[in-house]
């Protein structure tokens, strides 16, 4: 095996791989947007073109973001691992007092830190960008909007007199032109990095990854509770065409959102009627998507909370659902349906990986009720060491110090099967695990990369796929399947500056 040698880089430390030195050579020249599979080493390519910038001027800093703290600290640790003593390294975080971040500033050379608390150091005058010669966005595609990101560009643009270099990092920028097009403005970029897993310079380096998809059933007790809120849906929909709102009976959460922006402006009394009655049809439409892909207690405990806004006179359209007897129905109904059948095969691709020792598991959930209940079901297995990874916000979050001690653990073999939101979706390196089970399709095609990209990143991985026969399930999955499609041709595409038009219509 042959290693990168770099007078900043240890020896014998970074395998050479020719599409990352490619990569790195390009982007030194112009702001660059890299767009490359998970686990083919794009911290690597960053680590390579700050060794080149540090080449060109070795007296100016690097600004490393990352969206969340523990990707924040593994970058750090990555760096801290490849560069040789000498520069000093720093992440600096909201935890971390304002005035301290100050000095850690002026006193470090390569800093790692979350948009956010950059954008509040330059808002109050903490941090000044204009000895900076390199910003590095990780996880790009969050570069749109109002996202700290946009602001901390403009600003290093602004202070570095458009001198200094941009390169944004992603796995999945968008399936769509408009919002591609919007991250390369933001973050202006002007040439763009693509490569995939079938390209020949990479394909050698990427680990194999079977895919498999799993179709389960409604019971036909679960059956009869849909037809109940399919039923109850369609009521709502009918009120609606009679009073002249919609047209048709097919209406999508697209429609009704915009259909509720419309009725906010016009502030009468029938508009108002017809808004609450479109927030009944999203609620009944979400208990639907709860009953299809998640779990029956999920959806209990859902129906549960509709009663009790209903009580404390919270809405109006939850105090109309409750009067309808046919909820009451559905939650006594749940307790004789018995166990949703994603669960039941979840638990048996669970038991039949944890056979092999070494097996490590992710499995990835929407809803936080449905990774409890996961965890509830998989404590049942002797083998599974289940641990919850979940968000910082609501009363049962983890704060982002107790998230990294959890990844660490598993990683470490602590635990062997973390059940997560989409808090573990984004980024974070787990060399260790060996399969990922989706217990529901996503309709984002970014969500769908960056799970599957949670394993086969140093050993040969699987990925299961659960999916509800004849729901929203299947819908999902081929309408992230057809965004990638699109949004590899668009990447390639615009690397080879050919037109776009075909993508801006169709947008």
């Amino acid at each position: 095996m042959e290693f990168v040698k770099n007078r900043w880089i240890n020896e014998n430390m970074i395998e050479k791989r020719e599409y990352q030195e490619k990569i790195a050579e390009s982007a030194v020249k112009a702001n660059t947007l890299c767009v490359l599979p998970t686990a083919v080493g794009k911290t690597i390519i960053a680590l390579l073109i700050v060794t080149k910038m540090l080449d060109k001027d070795m007296n100016k800093k690097i600004l490393f973001l990352a969206p969340t703290r523990p990707l924040v600290d593994q970058h750090k640790n990555s760096f801290e691992k490849f560069l040789k003593l000498g520069l000093n390294i720093a992440a600096i975080t909201g935890r971390i007092k304002p005035e301290q971040r100050k000095n850690m500033y002026k006193t470090s050379d390569i800093i790692f830190s979350t948009p956010q608390t950059t954008r509040n150091d330059l808002k109050n005058k903490n941090l000044s960008l204009n000895d900076f010669s390199t910003l590095i966005v990780d996880e790009a595609q969050h570069c749109i909007g109002n996202y700290a990101y946009t602001y901390v560009a403009r600003k290093f643009v602004e202070q570095t007199f458009r001198k200094g270099l941009i390169v944004g990092l992603t796995a999945s920028p968008s399936g769509r032109y408009s919002k591609i097009h919007e991250i390369k403005k933001n973050l202006f970029i002007k040439n763009v990095e693509i490569r995939s897993e079938r390209d020949e310079d990479v394909k050698q380096f990427v680990q194999p990854v079977s895919v498999r998809h799993i179709e389960v059933e409604l019971t036909p007790a679960m059956k009869n509770i849909m037809k109940k809120l399919e039923d109850m849906k369609n009521e709502k929909i009918k009120m609606l065409v009679g009073w002249h709102i919609i047209y048709s009976p097919y209406i999508t959460k697209k429609d009704i959102l915009k259909l509720q922006q419309n009725l906010a402006m016009n502030k009468t009394g029938l508009s108002f009627a017809a808004m609450s009655v479109l927030a009944e049809i999203t609620k009944i439409d979400y208990a639907i998507e709860l009953l299809e892909t998640q779990t029956l207690s999920s959806l209990k405990e859902y129906l549960k909370k509709i009663l009790e806004s209903a009580k404390n006179k919270k809405t109006r359209a939850d105090a109309r659902l409750a009067k309808d007897e046919r909820i009451h129905e559905i939650i006594r109904d749940i307790e004789n349906v018995g166990t949703h059948p994603k669960l039941i095969k979840l638990r048996e691709i669970v038991e039949e990986e944890l056979k092999d020792p070494d097996a490590r598991l992710m499995i990835f959930a929407q809803f936080r009720l449905t990774v409890k209940k996961i965890k509830e079901t998989l404590e049942k297995i002797p083998e599974c060491k289940p641990v919850v990874l979940v968000g910082q916000s609501g009363k049962d979050g983890l704060k982002q110090e107790k998230q990294v001690e959890l990844i660490s653990m598993y990683d470490r073999g602590f635990y062997n099967t973390l059940i997560s939101t989409s808090i573990g979706e984004e980024g974070l390196h787990l060399g260790s695990a060996t399969t990922a089970i989706l217990y529901e399709a996503v309709p984002s095609e970014i969500r769908s990369i960056q799970r599957r990209g949670r394993v086969g990143r140093e050993r040969p991985g699987k990925i299961y796929i659960l999916m509800t026969k004849k729901t929203r399930d299947q819908a999902y999955y081929w309408s992230a399947y057809h965004k990638e499609k699109k949004m590899k041709s668009i990447l390639h595409r615009m690397k080879d500056q050919t037109d776009l038009k075909d993508f801006e219509k169709s947008d």
